[in-house]
């Protein structure tokens, strides 16, 4: 059986009925894709019925106004106050647009093409679905007289454009700094900081933006649930063309 290299270190199999071109347990893998088709479908109805009520009823729920004025109450050290905030204005377009077109440039430099294409290209793809969305729904930005909105903004609110940006952005990154050749590199160990900033960025933008009063808890949440969801259709083109180059660059040698 002819054998051949695969982009993540398994071997390429010309032929097989037990194992996948990627060198995966063939019913190992059907099982995995099963389930993520299954909760990626799950998680879609739920955007789509959450994006129809929310269209249909676009004033905030009550737990929408509670969970604001509570988050809104808490004192906050200064220190940690700052940190909430910068997290949230450097997730604003214009920073947000500078540092993602700083990292397709630097993978470029690197001749990291693909990973530079499926950054810049998928997130910005993603942000514009996440815009017609936005539109569609139509939900106005929080106002109310017991909360305060530090930044007004034009834009409708549902989903959350920041929250949706961040898992897709940030979570691309994460599941690259993951992926064999960058764990191979020698100096792997020094990027454990910046993934756990990450992390930390990911989990608390929503956050931050129900405490500047720019969002509701359901838009950061739907925020969430988007970005997640186009995340992972991101991923699987990501690993399609991944597998896809490494076959065709078999077959030219």
């Amino acid at each position: 059986m002819q054998k051949m290299a695969h982009p993540k270190g398994s071997p390429l199999t010309a032929s097989g009925k037990g194992i996948t071109s990627g060198g995966e347990n063939r019913a190992a893998a059907y099982k995995r894709h099963v389930i993520e088709v299954v909760l990626w479908v799950i998680g879609f109805v739920v955007l789509i019925v959450a994006s129809i009520m929310v269209h249909s009823h676009p004033a905030p729920w009550p737990f929408d106004l509670q969970t604001t004025i509570a988050i809104q109450r808490i004192q906050y050290p200064g220190w940690l106050r700052a940190c909430i905030a910068a997290i949230s204005h450097l997730n604003d377009p214009v920073p947000a647009g500078i540092t993602l077109a700083l990292w397709f440039v630097g993978l470029a430099i690197f001749r990291k093409f693909q990973q530079a294409i499926f950054l810049g290209v998928g997130v910005t793809l993603a942000d514009w679905i996440e815009f017609v969305l936005n539109h569609f729904v139509n939900r106005p930005r929080p106002s109310s007289p017991l909360i305060h909105v530090y930044q007004p903004e034009p834009i409708p609110s549902f989903p959350s454009g920041h929250t949706e940006h961040d898992m897709v952005y940030y979570g691309f990154l994460l599941y690259l700094s993951f992926t064999k050749p960058v764990r191979q590199w020698r100096y792997y160990r020094f990027l454990l900081p910046l993934q756990i900033l990450a992390v930390v960025i990911m989990f608390t933008i929503g956050y931050s933006r129900i405490l500047e009063g720019s969002h509701w808890i359901t838009d950061a949440l739907a925020g969430y649930l988007s970005g997640a969801l186009l995340l992972m259709v991101l991923i699987w083109l990501y690993r399609w063309t991944t597998i896809k180059l490494a076959e065709r660059k078999v077959k030219k040698s």
